[in-house]
């Protein structure tokens, strides 16, 4: 390996360091502390250790840098312009722009060099495990004795905020169980949080920690950057635990009352912080080389307002031939896997062509019809759920997954495969322990990759637990399912604390997600192949208890019902002529109303039966096929065992809900269900007043 140039590391980290200030300092926001201190590190690591290139941000077996701590990501963007991703100057004196390359925290944009959002703390960091497994099971699957494709590695850095948060503990020891040692994760060690330093909140030893989740630990001053050199050498090659680097290092590195101090972590540094640095830092030659009367404190200041103005920032131009070596190392090394690939297709065709359905899964007509025609006898929607999940995992080998422990009840799994474990990462299978908020985000890691489709499962009110990796799966548009049963007060005798009552709600909330609330067979189906064949997640839920037979092998052409299906709602079962009544509701309420209907026929009411299995889809339809379906001066009781509290404001006078307005009960299911009016003879008295 090449021999490390400190002296060179030192020069570009202290033009990375400029950027930062000056990136930070335009749009008076953002969080410059971290990349002060930790641009030595990112400018060794992507010059040196991480194998890639700019020119080609998407190799398949490119080495991963996850900015954990991604409040600090004018690093990451500074470290982009340095080593040819495409972050112009003009693009870093963007920062935090509305609509700008470089907003406030990185988003996942693999041309760039992104690999992940990283917004809320620990999130990078467990979606480093999900990836450095990723590249374990690629390997198991695909590497030969003499033609290997996969050994690449995960590089993630973190700071005091992720230690904290209880995510990355739980990520750990999962990374830790499996033994990825794959995994780099760098600790910013610089004692200080935004409220000050950090023994005022945390005075643990992280180090034994980590060593006992069964991680190897080594620790390293920040400033010594022979040694950092060193450690980063060593650690990628340990082999049989992740690795975590303590790195001591001092917050806003380079400045002068600021340097170690907390108010730099979240604000500008301001001008003459930021005229010190100039002045007395190696930046100084290139500076100087642009101006060359910039030889005062008040000329620098000055020369720093134009170009604040302008945002004109000074070039390094000295750099450009060491920055370069980055691609000329790595381009040739990316040039021989693409032809080793080329010998893996002749020789292995069979394996080249599944590596290929795996990169690239497609909805076949097979697929498509198996999920349509998709018939079952009446049961609970959670064991219908995972029969349709069967189908899903047949047609695409790359889909993997598993529960937090709750296989026995969510029936979330891959019938007949093994679980990973360390040393064989061959099975589909993934025990993800009761570390629901892990699982979320590991799988997200999974999901990055895009060679895996990962699934996660779990009583719907855990979602609690996984909400932040559901809603940062839906802002990147990760092919992430979620499988949540158990989705209502029909839980029973586990009583409110296990009755998810406001989180159908919350998930219909999040942008970019559909939730699906089948309520039969056909719907469980349908629900899978909307979420097969559309970019991004999907929550489908599932019932604890066994739904009414008369919804279930409905007749009829599949592909019309689907086409009915994918507006969010449809007449399930219609009358003729115009309504007296309509019922509608989700999932398990579907039963009830069906039974209501039957009730108020029986009483002369003319009623429509409508099932919205998908409300986000409903609310997308075409405005005159809602006013078709709901049409005006027709009553709608809207049976829903949720809450929708603050919704109810805005229904229209048509409108009448039966939803949960309190938290439920303990008993079994039908005792709670009639206490709380979910039940056909009291919808049926209910819709009658209407």
């Amino acid at each position: 390996m090449e021999a490390v140039d400190t002296r060179k590391v030192k020069e570009s980290a202290d033009w990375l360091r400029y950027l930062t200030l000056m990136g930070v300092e335009r749009p008076a926001s953002g969080h410059p502390g971290l990349p002060l201190g930790c641009a030595d590190l990112g400018v060794m690591l992507f010059r040196y250790f991480l194998r890639g290139s700019g020119a080609h941000p998407e190799w398949p077996n490119r080495d991963r840098f996850i900015l954990s701590a991604g409040h600090g990501s004018m690093l990451l963007y500074g470290l982009g312009h340095l080593f040819g991703y495409p972050f112009t100057l003009k693009d870093l004196a963007a920062f935090r722009v509305l609509g700008s390359k470089t907003p406030g925290h990185p988003e996942y944009d693999l041309s760039h060099g992104l690999e992940t959002t990283t917004g809320p703390l620990g999130q990078g960091f467990a979606n480093a495990v999900g990836v450095a497994l990723s590249s374990k099971m690629l390997a198991a699957r695909f590497n030969k004795p003499d033609l290997s494709l996969f050994d690449f590695r995960v590089f993630t850095l973190m700071g005091d905020g992720c230690t904290m948060e209880g995510l990355t503990n739980e990520a750990a020891s999962m990374a830790g169980h499996l033994g990825l040692d794959n995994l780099v994760a760098i600790y910013d060690d610089n004692n200080i949080s935004i409220d000050g330093h950090v023994d005022i909140t945390m005075t643990e030893n992280v180090g034994a920690r980590y060593e006992a989740l069964g991680w190897h630990v080594e620790r390293v001053e920040g400033s010594d950057l022979a040694a950092v050199a060193a450690q980063l050498g060593k650690l990628p090659a340990l082999a049989g635990k992740p690795k975590l680097l303590i790195m001591k290092t001092a917050i806003g590195e380079g400045l002068d009352k600021l340097k170690g101090q907390h108010k730099i972590h979240g604000a500008p540094a301001g001008l003459d912080e930021i005229a010190y640095f100039v002045k007395n830092s190696t930046f100084a030659k290139s500076f100087l080389a642009r101006y060359p009367d910039a030889t005062t404190a008040e000329i620098i200041k000055a020369k720093l307002q134009e170009e604040l103005k302008s945002g004109e920032f000074t070039p390094a131009p000295d750099l450009k031939a060491f920055l370069a070596g980055k691609s000329e190392a790595h381009d040739p090394l990316i040039a021989a896997w693409t032809s080793k690939l080329e010998d893996y297709k002749k020789k292995y065709p069979v394996d080249a062509a599944l590596l290929a359905r795996f990169l690239r899964p497609e909805v076949t007509p097979e697929l498509r019809q198996e999920l349509l025609a998709y018939a079952q006898d009446a049961d609970a929607t959670r064991k219908i759920g995972a029969s349709t999940l069967q189908i899903l995992c047949k047609h695409w080998p790359g889909m993997v997954g598993g529960s937090a422990d709750l296989v026995g009840s969510t029936f979330a799994t891959v019938k007949g495969d093994k679980y990973v474990q360390k040393g064989d990462y061959a099975g589909r299978n993934i025990a993800f322990g009761i570390r629901e908020h892990a699982m979320g985000a590991v799988a997200n890691g999974l999901a990055l990759g895009k060679a895996f489709i990962p699934f996660t499962s779990t009583f719907f009110t855990f979602v609690d637990y996984m909400k932040p990796a559901v809603r940062l799966a839906a802002l990147m548009k990760l092919k992430h399912l979620f499988v949540f049963t158990h989705d209502s007060i029909y839980v029973g005798e586990d009583g409110p604390t296990h009755q998810p009552i406001e989180h159908l709600g919350s998930m219909r909330l999040i942008p970019g997600l559909h939730t699906f609330r089948p309520a039969n067979d056909m719907e469980m189906g349908f629900s899978m192949l909307h979420y097969a064949e559309h970019q991004g997640p999907a929550v489908v839920l599932g019932t604890r208890q066994a739904l009414d037979a008369s919804l279930f092998k409905l007749p009829g052409d599949r592909a019309a019902w689907y086409e009915k299906f994918k507006k969010g709602a449809y007449a399930l079962f219609d009358t003729a002529g115009k309504p007296d009544l309509i019922l509608a509701g989700s999932g398990s309420e579907v039963s009830t109303l069906v039974q209501a209907k039957a009730l108020l026929e029986q009483k002369g009411k003319k009623v429509r039966l409508v099932s919205i299995p998908c409300l986000e889809l409903f609310d997308e339809a075409d405005p005159a096929y809602k006013a078709s379906l709901l049409p005006t001066g027709v009553p709608v009781y809207l049976a829903e065992a949720a809450s929708h509290r603050g919704f109810q404001a805005f229904y229209g006078r048509d409108i009448h809900p039966l939803a949960m307005n309190r938290f439920g009960e303990s008993g079994s299911y039908k005792a709670v269900a009639k206490h709380f009016g979910f039940t056909p003879e009291a919808v049926a008295e209910a819709a009658m007043k209407l």
